[in-house]
């Protein structure tokens, strides 16, 4: 008789956010009507959307080496070809595990456990997601700087108040660490180690101008990429998107599928496209396919480093391997 209230217990959060997308997904679809959805797609211009994984594909590659930067900063001994290949397996799974960092808690265990250091895997992968958001920012807000004209003030206003409240929070974050390193030693031992090895990972970074100057260029150019590719997404469904609303929407879809309440944001990220898109006319039914079809995109181009990588390792030790041939006439 318990046995079925212990398994609602360990996996009731799970299934809460399978509820909680489903129904957030139901009443987007209701609201945009499932018709209209299915006949965007059905109309699509696919060679766009092939472009999209394309672009997305270099965009994997570029945000793996600023993250293997990253490692290498924190003095872990990480090639770069499997930081690609786990950094293209977490796009994947972020989009399909509970949470959306489920993908970045499992590249930062794998290459931890493989290392040793998993306190320093786990900061880098932690400091790469934020700042990969901090550039995201960046890039929206001086896309805005010229060409403001592209995007309605309403949401102009809802990324002014995003972006302080995460300004506000990273002072927050920034007051209690500082406020934390006195105390340190009154801690417990393993803490203590802990709390000592994150600081010790984030010196070794700030003695280095250069890597951080790589972090912001790779940083930049990452989500370049994605924004290009977003906006080819949504030529998909005959929609011009610009350049400038789509940096300046993605960030606020960005920070709202961050909220640990479905799966891999699925409902929350169709329903801020829908709201926020709708302030610049933009249908329901073609802001639902745009936010659907970016997240194939993002799956498919992880799926395909994954298996591009893949295919290296089959071919390149084939190639060493392979008898030297002799010219018939040697």
């Amino acid at each position: 008789m318990d046995a079925v209230p212990d398994v609602f217990r360990r996996r009731g959060p799970l299934l809460l956010r399978i509820l909680v997308s489903a129904a957030l997904l139901g009443a987007v679809l209701a609201y945009v009507d499932v018709g209209a959805v299915a006949q965007e797609v059905k109309d699509g211009h696919w060679g766009w959307f092939a472009a999209a994984v394309g672009i997305m594909c270099i965009g994997a590659v570029v945000g793996a080496v600023r993250w293997w930067l990253l490692l290498r900063g924190a003095e872990m001994d990480v090639s770069v070809r499997r930081a690609v290949q786990t950094f293209a397996a977490s796009l994947l799974l972020n989009s399909v595990l509970p949470t959306s960092v489920g993908g970045d808690a499992a590249r930062a265990w794998l290459v931890g456990r493989e290392s040793g250091r998993l306190i320093r895997a786990a900061t880098a992968t932690i400091a790469d997601k934020a700042t990969a958001v901090g550039c995201l920012f960046i890039v929206a807000w001086v896309v805005l700087v010229f060409d403001r004209d592209q995007v309605p003030s309403s949401v102009i206003t809802v990324l002014l108040w995003v972006s302080v409240g995460l300004l506000t929070a990273l002072g927050i974050a920034v007051a209690v660490a500082a406020g934390v390193r006195p105390v340190v030693r009154r801690l417990p031992g393993r803490v203590a180690s802990l709390i000592r090895e994150v600081w010790t990972t984030i010196r070794i970074w700030g003695r280095s101008p250069r890597l951080i100057a790589g972090l912001l260029g790779l940083g930049v150019l990452y989500q370049v990429l994605a924004l290009i590719a977003l906006v080819l997404v949504a030529w998909t469904v005959g929609v011009e998107l610009s350049f400038a609303l789509a940096a300046i929407v993605a960030p606020i879809v960005i920070v709202a599928t961050l909220m640990p309440i479905s799966v891999g944001g699925l409902g929350i990220r169709e329903g801020a496209f829908v709201v926020l898109l709708g302030e610049a006319g933009i249908g329901g039914a073609e802001a639902t396919v745009i936010s659907l079809l970016s997240i194939a995109v993002i799956m498919l181009a992880g799926a395909a480093v994954i298996a591009l990588a893949a295919a290296y390792d089959l071919a390149v030790p084939a190639a060493k391997g392979r008898p030297l041939q002799r010219h018939p006439s040697a």
